[in-house]
């Protein structure tokens, strides 16, 4: 078996070739190749690390190939996801399946199969070789075609893996791995308002015109979770988020640019956007959202949170001074909320309203607990915390669910 050969000949997943795994296999047949076969101690060190991996990994070889040929970033998850699977030109795809058939005969090489290859090479350890341990493989269906539909479906790379990404000062994209998994059912109350977004977030997925939004409400309102949950219900049509902080507001032409030749749709998200006077990110988002000679790409909608209607923070120094001087300040802070084309407000609950939040979510969880008891904790609660908020609702049902849970000795 020269499999290094075949695998030398990869066009379009060379990327593949500097996995660590994929180099353990490698090693192990330039060895096992070898005329000399005088390497014995190397080539079980190498299979015994290939297997460690995969154990570290709880993955079986298979299943570990495939998902380096479906995350893979080249020329073809990227046409395929651009244009569509069937419109790849002819030669591209064929180099693709050329590929892909070295690395699904590659999927199924199982450990008895390379141990028999070691055995050869080394008849003397045949009975030392037959001790090794294994690494599993899956029986999978392998089908190229199958290949170019995800990449038309999911895209490419990282953007096909992850669904939420962190944008750092360095302008590199950190995936998200442990996202919030909260679902439009888990929110209560405030239908108005989510209705508003969702109805945003599907012109954005469905190409027509939509809005840069600004969510403006007191801490607790319901105002990210709201936003979480929308990338959580449209991920599957091709939504994906990144989320930026304040202090990288400068580098947000760059991100644009980049997420603009993705062929996916884009929330931008800036969670809890309050700006201190004289701050120099203020005047950059505001040539982001209207004044810049470049257009916002349309695959791209900017969501912010505030818990302040204008964004930037009034202090004593600012009232001070003339009556123009005060008047300029005053239209300078408007100016930067109204070029968001569609603001929502998240006003803190009343009384009724934070209690039926309560009754809804402890609902949702089956809590064996009469109103009338759970809403007096719930008032009780809301008085400890200084607030009526749905995140003080959650945080309250929460605590009743722990308790019952220690109660019936359940940990």
């Amino acid at each position: 078996m020269n499999i290094n050969n075949e695998l030398r000949s990869l066009v379009i997943y060379r990327n593949l070739l500097d996995d660590e795994i994929i180099q353990n296999l490698i090693d192990i047949f330039d060895i096992l190749n070898d005329p000399e076969n005088s390497f014995f101690e190397e080539c079980v060190s190498l299979y015994s690390d290939l297997c460690s991996k995969l154990f570290e990994k709880e993955i079986s070889l298979s299943d570990y190939i495939l998902d380096l040929i479906l995350y893979d970033e080249n020329i073809f998850s990227k046409q395929c996801s651009k244009v569509g699977f069937v419109n790849v030109k002819k030669n591209l795809r064929d180099a693709a399946f050329h590929d892909l058939d070295i690395l699904f005969s590659l999927c199924a090489l199982s450990a008895k199969d390379l141990k028999d290859e070691i055995r050869i090479s080394f008849p003397k350890e045949k009975d030392f070789v037959s001790g090794l341990c294994e690494y599993a493989i899956t029986d999978i269906l392998y089908d190229k075609e199958a290949v170019g539909e995800f990449y038309e479906k999911n895209s490419f790379g990282v953007f096909a893996k992850y669904r939420a990404f962190l944008f750092n000062s360095d302008k590199s994209l950190k995936p998200v791995s442990n996202l919030d998994d909260i679902k439009l059912s888990d929110l209560k109350l405030y239908e108005a308002q989510r209705e508003k977004v969702i109805h945003n977030t599907l012109c954005l997925l469905e190409g027509t015109p939509c809005c840069n939004v600004l969510l403006y409400g007191d801490r607790g309102t319901g105002k990210s979770s709201t936003v979480k949950a929308v990338l959580n219900e449209y991920s599957s049509k091709g939504l994906r988020m990144v989320q930026l902080v304040k202090d990288n507001i400068m580098l947000l032409p760059d991100l644009m640019e980049r997420l603009g030749e993705i062929p996916l749709k884009f929330i931008i998200f800036v969670d809890d956007l309050t700006f201190n006077e004289n701050d120099y990110n203020f005047g950059a988002m505001k040539t982001v959202l209207e004044g810049s000679l470049n257009k916002q790409p349309s695959n791209i909608a900017i969501y912010v949170t505030t818990n302040r209607r204008h964004l930037i923070k009034e202090t004593f120094s600012s009232r001070e001074g003339d009556e123009i001087h005060r008047a300029d300040t005053i239209d300078d802070t408007i100016s930067l909320s109204e070029r968001f084309g569609l603001t929502i407000t998240f006003s803190i609950p009343n009384k009724d309203n934070y209690l039926e939040i309560v009754r809804q979510i402890a609902e949702d969880r089956n809590l064996p607990v009469e109103n009338d008891e759970l809403f007096k904790g719930a008032e009780r609660f809301a008085l400890l915390k200084n607030g009526r908020t749905p995140r003080i609702a959650r945080q309250y049902v929460d605590s009743v669910e722990s308790n019952l849970k220690l109660s019936a000795g359940v940990k």
